[in-house]
């Protein structure tokens, strides 16, 4: 009697996660020096290496310097040109009835230096429309960084929980290999048939079947983690964290009003809003009147190039560009970004019900899977009981092993679940930090 508790006290209160013993085929694991690493420190690296967030840096610094090239169309314009020519058959010209002999060469040097005094206001909307691209892009890129940051968060807390649920199984494993050891003693003393010893041990092979697969994903969403910091793919890394409840869930869900002036996703739209109004004046200035002046000094032979001597010819010149007719050309045009920039305006409406969807879908979400996280350990705790309990009836040949199986695949399942209600917590709580724009 005495002997039998020991062993259901071996199989049941020995700690789920600390003292399982390693299987053979998940021995690489353990080789070398495997570095541990905690959700900040993987965040981190994942940013520092992630190519998609040095895209966007690069475009980003590629508007900038759109912007910058805009800018210049406030300042006059300097234009140098060079010219020349050589005849190669002889030429005199014919000066009332006398011939003049002409020189063969002839070159002109210029340099031009002219201002569009007034273009119908593209000058000021390119710069400004230059300027709204930049922090669009800005936006974008800050928009990336969030998205990063929220698929490293899913992939640390999926590679945790992969951990516990393949630690599960290895737990699993072991369970039903202690009780094969008990059933094979009782077998041995005639006191069972060998159809118990059958049932277990083939409940053991699905089990360590089971412990493969949860072998395999963990091993798969090491990779995963180890990629997506730059690291090569078997590099030795693991979680530093375990998968758990979450510690901060809000009392409340954020103002929409506030997540709003911390989404990128709705700046952008709005910064599209003002670069369509550019556009449309943009569109207007090519159908208003263009003055540009300037002056152009010139050095080279003369006109009529008799001797090979030279002269300068500097002037001063002014040109007005006034559009009268196109065919109502103007009116369709405005007319068609008019119809864009309501498009954009609609776009703003639409974003801002996107992220209300986002932020409380997100919200309930978590609260809701916090509640279900307190339902799942209470049938952890009714299955660790119900287990105990076949286990000890079963020894004392009060229950049939079927009954026993059937717990130890409950106790599985509710420990199995309880792994997947952190880790949704865990989704649901990125989630909420990126509705909430929160970097």
């Amino acid at each position: 009697m005495i002997r039998k508790q020991i062993i259901v006290f071996l199989l049941l209160v020995v700690p789920f996660v600390g003292t399982a013993a390693v299987p053979e085929e998940i021995e690489p694991l353990k080789k070398g020096n495997q570095e541990q690493i905690s959700s900040k420190d993987y965040r981190e690296r994942v940013l520092n290496y992630s190519l998609t967030l040095r895209e966007s840096s690069e475009q980003t610094e590629s508007v900038r310097q759109a912007m910058r090239q805009a800018k210049t169309s406030y300042l006059p314009n300097l234009d140098f040109s060079a010219s020349g020519q050589y005849r190669v058959t002889d030429y005199d010209l014919d000066m009332m009835g006398s011939k003049v002999s002409m020189k063969p060469e002839s070159y002109t040097l210029a340099a031009d230096v002219y201002e569009v005094l007034y273009g119908g206001g593209a000058v000021r909307e390119g710069y400004r429309s230059a300027k709204i691209q930049h922090q669009i892009a800005s936006e974008n890129e800050a928009l990336t960084r969030s998205n990063v940051i929220y698929s490293a968060e899913l992939n640390y807390w999926t590679t945790a929980a992969k951990a516990a649920l393949w630690k599960l199984t290895n737990r699993y494993v072991q369970l039903i290999e202690e009780q094969i050891n008990v059933i094979r003693d009782r077998f041995d003393d005639g006191l069972i048939s060998k159809t118990d010893l059958l049932q277990i041990e083939g409940r053991l092979a699905s089990a360590k079947i089971q412990r493969s697969e949860a072998y395999k994903s963990y091993l798969l969403s090491l990779q995963n983690l180890n990629i997506m910091m730059g690291c090569e793919p078997l590099n030795p890394v693991s979680t530093s964290e375990e998968i758990n409840r979450e510690d901060e869930i809000p009392q409340s869900v954020m103002s929409l009003d506030a997540a709003l002036d911390r989404r990128s996703e709705y700046a952008i739209s709005e910064y599209n809003v003002d670069f369509q109004r550019s556009q449309l004046k943009m569109n207007r200035s090519k159908f208003l009147p263009k003055l540009t002046v300037g002056m152009k000094a010139g050095w080279g032979t003369t006109m009529l190039n008799f001797d090979g001597s030279t002269m300068w010819n500097s002037y001063v010149y002014a040109s007005l560009n006034v559009p009268i007719f196109h065919w109502g050309a103007k009116y369709k045009n405005v007319a068609s970004q008019k119809a864009v920039l309501r498009s954009k305006e609609f776009a703003v409406q639409r974003v801002r019900d996107q992220i209300s969807k986002e932020l409380y879908e997100a919200y309930t979400k978590l609260v809701e899977y916090d509640k279900q996280i307190d339902m799942a350990e209470e049938a952890c705790e009714t299955t660790k009981e119900s287990l105990e309990l076949n286990t000890f009836s079963y020894n004392e040949g009060k229950l049939p092993i079927v009954d026993v199986l059937s717990a130890q695949v409950a106790w599985v399942q509710s420990r199995s679940a309880l792994i997947q209600a952190w880790l949704q917590e865990k989704i649901a709580f990125a989630d909420y930090n990126k509705a909430i724009g929160l970097q």
